[in-house]
């Protein structure tokens, strides 16, 4: 049933002694989505905090569907599932908006905030609090026991698993009265994706998933060695372009030597606390830079920045570095609902983690070891889930999926894609060089062919040869002394 046929609908009407039954629907009204034009409807779903107490605890979903263009809709939308994990849907519009603005056309898509993220009672948290933590661990302990106090409160943390997160969403499209609906996850949401194939492939229709994270990832264990990797791909991208190779002809040894110096804390500079008016100097952790730039390279157009940055850094301009960590940092704060992060993770991931295995092998990498010991100090300090029998592992399913890759990803790259597409019978793997995390290049290639998948939930005649000119932005050179 269509979304608009819904709202005209008596059924619409929630009714209390179905609360939580097959009857129920989902009350949408219009309105306001910033960058989104065209019939938005927002709404929310109730669930269960625990299903097996009809009595308990409640969590409202934010539900929000950007009604397609063309009437009658499609029977089948795209619903869209964000990365983290603890990334809300709604937090990423703007972008479902422009990337599938094609898909729309014919077909409503949704956005559902899991539990835990965005709108559906986030469990936010201040993680860097201090100036100290600002430029220290990326899961300060005393931050993530402060955490676990101020959200044990109000729920219970044990909740968030992905499983128990994909039942829910099942619950909204069952709630909104569609019988199929296509998938699109990016990064977390690729594995929500997969479990929900898992758990309800007869209600899915395709799926098209983006920085592929599989339930078969041991965590954070391989970031060292594939930050290493995008690392090369990107020195060897400066090397081959002339200005590039002029300007930082030494950029790995002054990356090595920015990351030895931060080691020794020779590295110090002026840090705000809580606003930009006060500042108190600090060292900056080896920790903080790495992870910092590890997220640069999630993106392909900061991640061409990395040699102008590194090089700045190594010449004893250590400011653009901190307020790189900074704003890093506090949109972690403002995007990431970090009780559900750190639930999933460490009821999913952690687990299967080996700290000593990682401070051994990842000893010479940029990052080293930091992002699975701060991961497992994090995780001693938090409950922990139960998870269904086979959860980790591969899924198997014959639902025509779209996967995709990009070559200079830190944490899924095409290895990663190529593990899940294994198991998915009906599966196409586009992996696209120089594309990295983000779908930064999303409007030159990606739109086009992911619209035409999900019309036809099939690949069969699709043109991928645009991955084979996607091309990295040129990498700035450094700034000249008074230049405005």
């Amino acid at each position: 049933m269509n979304v608009r046929a819904l709202l005209l609908s008596v059924a619409l009407s929630l009714s209390a002694t179905c609360a939580f039954g097959a009857a129920e629907r989902i009350k949408l009204a219009p309105c306001q989505l910033e960058g989104i034009g065209g019939e938005v409807l927002c709404g929310t779903h109730i669930v269960l905090e625990d299903p097996k107490k009809p009595k308990g605890r409640t969590i409202p979903l934010f539900v929000a569907v950007l009604a397609a263009n063309e009437k009658p809709a499609a029977p089948d939308p795209l619903f869209i599932l964000a990365g983290g994990p603890g990334q809300g849907a709604s937090s990423i519009v703007g972008f479902v908006g422009r990337a599938f603005a094609d898909v729309r056309k014919r077909r409503d898509l949704v956005l559902v905030d899991l539990a835990g993220t965005g709108r559906s009672q986030p469990l936010n948290c201040r993680m860097f609090s201090t100036p100290q933590d600002l430029v220290g661990d990326f899961y300060p302990v005393t931050a993530v026991r402060a955490c676990r106090a101020q959200l044990e409160k109000i729920t219970e943390l044990r909740r968030y698993t992905t499983s128990q997160l994909v039942d829910d969403l099942d619950q909204v499209r069952a709630a909104l009265g569609y019988d199929q609906v296509n998938l699109y996850g990016t990064s977390y949401g690729s594995r929500a994706a997969l479990e929900y194939v898992r758990r309800h492939g007869a209600q899915v229709r395709s799926i098209v998933l983006k920085a592929v994270a599989p339930a078969t990832m041991a965590g954070t264990m391989h970031y060292a060695a594939d930050m290493e990797r995008s690392l090369r791909q990107l020195f060897d991208a400066c090397r081959a372009e002339v200005a590039c190779s002029n300007a930082y002809p030494n950029v790995e040894a002054e990356l090595r030597e920015v990351l030895a110096r931060a080691e020794r804390g020779e590295l110090r500079a002026s840090v705000p606390v809580d606003s930009a008016e006060s500042k108190v100097e600090l060292p900056i952790s080896r920790a903080a830079i790495a992870t910092t730039f590890l997220a640069w390279l999630q993106n392909s157009n900061a991640a061409v920045r990395l040699p102008q940055l590194v090089h700045a850094t190594y010449h004893g301009d250590v400011q653009p570095l901190v307020e790189a960590i900074v704003d890093y940092r506090r949109a972690l704060e403002a995007g990431i609902g970090y009780g559900m992060h750190l639930s999933v993770l460490c009821t999913e991931d952690a687990p299967r983690m080996d700290p000593a295995r990682a401070a051994r092998e990842d000893r010479a990498t940029a990052l080293g070891d930091h992002r699975v010991a701060t991961l497992a100090a994090a995780c001693r300090e938090w409950p922990k889930g139960s998870l269904p029998r086979g959860h980790q592992q591969p899924v198997r399913s014959s639902v025509p999926a779209l996967l995709i890759s990009g070559t200079l990803d830190p944490n899924t790259n095409e290895t990663w894609g190529e593990e899940a597409a294994r198991s998915l019978s009906r599966s196409t793997h586009v992996v696209i060089p120089n594309l990295s995390h983000g779908f930064s290049s999303i409007a030159e290639c990606g739109s086009d062919f992911i619209t035409r998948f999900v019309e036809a939930a099939s690949a069969e005649g699709i043109d991928f040869s645009c991955k084979d000119r996607v091309r990295l932005r040129p990498f700035p050179l450094p700034e000249r002394a008074g230049a405005q």
